[in-house]
C-alpha cells in the first residue's frame, strides 16, 4: 500500500503473451529502464498492461463497478455489498474498496505515464525520431484518457456542474500532490494534450500507411492509442462538454478514414453442423477503433457474467429479433433459462484458441462515432434529417427495422438511447451516457417501459477515505 501512496514506479511484465515480447514479472529501478529502445518500449507498454489490471479496464471500468450501475442486470442475490452497489449505495465496505482500488490504480498508472513522458528527450539516439515521437503521442493521449475517466466517475458530470473538482492533476513522478481542478479547467487541460498527441501521432503507420521496420510498431495498431483513436476520445471529450460542432468533426475524421467498418452477421459465429463454435468474435473487432489487450477480462467475465450464478441480464428486450448484438447475450437452461453476458465468452481449452481473436476490451469504436455524430446534429449540428440517417445506419448494419422519415425528433432522442443500451453491453460505457445527459430515471433492465430513478448522488463516486483525510 505504501508504495502505490507514494507512486513508486511498478512495472509489471507478463510471460507468454503473443501480443509482445517481455520477460519475467519484476519491477525495475527507473535508472535502469530507460538506457536503451527496450526500456521505453517496456515502460510503455506497462502502462498498458496496468490499464489492463482488474482494477481497471479488465475488471472495475467495465464488467465488475460500472456494468451493475447500468442497472441491466441482476446482481448476484447472496453479496450484500454489490447488491448495495448496484442500488448507488456506495459507502458500504465493499464499495469502499471498489473506489479506492480504481482511485489508486489509475494515478498509479498516470505516474507511470508521466515517467515515460519525462524521460523521453532522453530517448534520442536510441530510437528513431518518429518512433518516439508515436510513443510520446501515446502516452500522453493514454494519460488523457484515464484522466477523464477519473472525471468522469469522481466528479459531477460537466453539464450540471462546470466546477466540481476532485481530481488531482498531477504530470510528474515524484512525491507532489497534483492541483486540484474544476471539470472545466481539466477538460481543456487533457483536450490540449490530446491535440498534442494527436500531431505526434500523425507519424502513426495506421494514419501515414509509413512502414516501419521497428519492432513495437510491428503490433496491431488497433491494440494501440493509435491517431484515430486520439480523434474517437477527442470527440467523446467535446461532446461531453456540448462543443458538439468539434465533436461532429473528429467524428466524422474517424468515420471517413474508412479504416474501421461494422462487422458482417457472418462474421460473428461460424458452427459445424453440429452446432459445435468452429470461430467466434463477439468482439466485433472489425468496428474497434482501438481494443486494449487484456487477458484479466475472461476470468472477470466467467467468474461474474458466464455462470450459473453472478450477475445475469435482466432480458433480452432491447434487441430485435435479428439484431446481431444478440450474440452478446445466451439464455443457459442450466440456470433456469437466466441470461448470461458472453460478450468475452471463450472456450478455455488450448486447443480452442485458434477460434478467437486476441482477448481485447472495447475502449473505442466506429458504431460510437456514428451515435456522437447523430447527437450533436440533434443539437443543430445538421438537420434531423442527418441523425436520422446516421441512426438509421446502425440499425440497418445491426439488422434492427429502420426508423421511418415521420420519425419525431423525440423519438430520435429515445432510439439514441437506445441504440447506447444496446451497442455498449459488457463496457462500462452506459452508466457514462446516462451521467452526461443528466438522466434522473432509466430504464430499468426489461426495456418494457418501466424505469428506475436515479438520484443526483449517484452519478458521483466518493473519494476514497484517504483522499478525503490526507489528499494522496
Amino acid at each position: 500500500m505504501r508504495k502505490t501512496l507514494l507512486y513508486i514506479l511498478s512495472i509489471i511484465l507478463l510471460q507468454s503473451c503473443s501480443w509482445f515480447d517481455v520477460g519475467a514479472e519484476s519491477e525495475i529501478d527507473e535508472k535502469d529502464m530507460f538506457v536503451n529502445a527496450d526500456g521505453y518500449y517496456t515502460a510503455l507498454t506497462g502502462i498498458y498492461i496496468s490499464m489492463g489490471s482488474t482494477e481497471l479496464y479488465g475488471g472495475n471500468l467495465t464488467l465488475t463497478a460500472l456494468e451493475p450501475l447500468s442497472q441491466q442486470y441482476n446482481v448476484k442475490d447472496d453479496d450484500p455489498d454489490r447488491i448495495a452497489w448496484s442500488q448507488f449505495k456506495y459507502a458500504t465496505d465493499g464499495g469502499q474498496e471498489l473506489v479506492s482500488a480504481i482511485w489508486l490504480k489509475m494515478y498509479n498508472t498516470i505516474v507511470n505515464a508521466n515517467m515515460l513522458l519525462a524521460k523521453l528527450p532522453e530517448a534520442e539516439g536510441k530510437i528513431d525520431s518518429d518512433v518516439i515521437d508515436i510513443i510520446h503521442g501515446e502516452a500522453l493521449a493514454l494519460r488523457s484518457l484515464m484522466y477523464f475517466d477519473l472525471m468522469r466517475l469522481f466528479n459531477e458530470s460537466y453539464e450540471v456542474n462546470p466546477e466540481s473538482g476532485n481530481v488531482r492533476f498531477k504530470t510528474d513522478f515524484g512525491f507532489v500532490l497534483g492541483k486540484k481542478m474544476s471539470n472545466e479547467q481539466l477538460i481543456d487541460t487533457i483536450v490540449s494534450d490530446l491535440l498534442q498527441a494527436r500531431d505526434y501521432l500523425k507519424k502513426d503507420p495506421i494514419y501515414c500507411n509509413k512502414t516501419y521496420s521497428n519492432r513495437y510498431l510491428a503490433y496491431d495498431r488497433t491494440q494501440r492509442m493509435n491517431y484515430y483513436a486520439a480523434t474517437a476520445l477527442l470527440a467523446r471529450m467535446e461532446i461531453y462538454r456540448q462543443h458538439y460542432a468539434e465533436a461532429a468533426r473528429y467524428a466524422q475524421e474517424v468515420i471517413d478514414s474508412e479504416k474501421f467498418r461494422f462487422i458482417l452477421p457472418e462474421e460473428i459465429l461460424e458452427t459445424d453442423i453440429y452446432g459445435v463454435e468452429q470461430k467466434a468474435d463477439r468482439i466485433f473487432m472489425p468496428e474497434m477503433v482501438f481494443a486494449l489487450y487484456c487477458e484479466n477480462i475472461l476470468t472477470v467475465s466467467r467468474s461474474w457474467y458466464e455462470g450459473l450464478t453472478g450477475d445475469f441480464a435482466k432480458s433480452a428486450n432491447a434487441y430485435e429479433d435479428n439484431d446481431v448484438r444478440r450474440a452478446w447475450l445466451y439464455q443457459n437452461p442450466s440456470a433456469n433459462g437466466k441470461i448470461n453476458m458472453i460478450r468475452y465468452q471463450r472456450s478455455v481449452k488450448s486447443e480452442d484458441a485458434g477460434k478467437y481473436g486476441d482477448p481485447v476490451v472495447p475502449m473505442l469504436k466506429i458504431s460510437e462515432m456514428y451515435l456522437i455524430l447523430a447527437e450533436c446534429n440533434l443539437n443543430g449540428i445538421e438537420t434531423r434529417e442527418n441523425a436520422l440517417s446516421l441512426l438509421n445506419t446502425i440499425k440497418q448494419k445491426r439488422g434492427e427495422a429502420a426508423l421511418p422519415a415521420t420519425a419525431t425528433t423525440q423519438t430520435l432522442w429515445n432510439e439514441l438511447t437506445h441504440e447506447y443500451v444496446c451497442d455498449f453491453r459488457g463496457e462500462g460505457q452506459l452508466f457514462y451516457y446516462y451521467k452526461r445527459r443528466n438522466l434522473s430515471s432509466i430504464d430499468d433492465g426489461n426495456y418494457n417501459g418501466n424505469t428506475v430513478s436515479v438520484p443526483a448522488s449517484a452519478y458521483v463516486l466518493p473519494l476514497p477515505d484517504y483522499e478525503k483525510q490526507f489528499g494522496y
